[in-house]
């Protein structure tokens, strides 16, 4: 097999530290209940896979021999998927994503 750099970075975060929400490719969430978020490990690999496009980033770095990539926060799918349906983003889940989700990935992975 090839060079993997997903499976060589050099430093391990518990998956809930850095959740990234997943946009469809016309901007909106896969899922709005539950929210559509991936591991930083998941992303990582479609990063490298360049399936997704990257709209936002923590601060914390990952290195592997060859690559240095920051954790990305917010992707953006580069093939758009149908979903069955699309319910209405209710004053609930506002409040949940505003007050719950925005705070998480806004603040740092690790402090150094």
């Amino acid at each position: 097999m090839g060079h993997d750099p997903v499976r060589e970075v050099g430093l391990t975060f518990d998956g809930d530290l850095a959740p990234v929400l997943v946009l469809n490719a016309d901007y909106r969430p896969l899922s709005y209940f539950p929210l559509s978020l991936w591991s930083w490990q998941d992303a990582i690999k479609a990063v490298v896979s360049e399936r997704v496009q990257v709209l936002s980033e923590y601060d914390t770095v990952v290195h592997s021999p060859s690559v240095s990539l920051r954790l990305p926060s917010v992707i953006a799918l580069k093939d758009y998927v149908p979903t069955a349906r699309r319910p209405a983003f209710t004053p609930v889940q506002r409040i949940f994503a505003r007050s719950v989700l925005l705070p998480v990935l806004r603040r740092p992975v690790f402090d150094p």
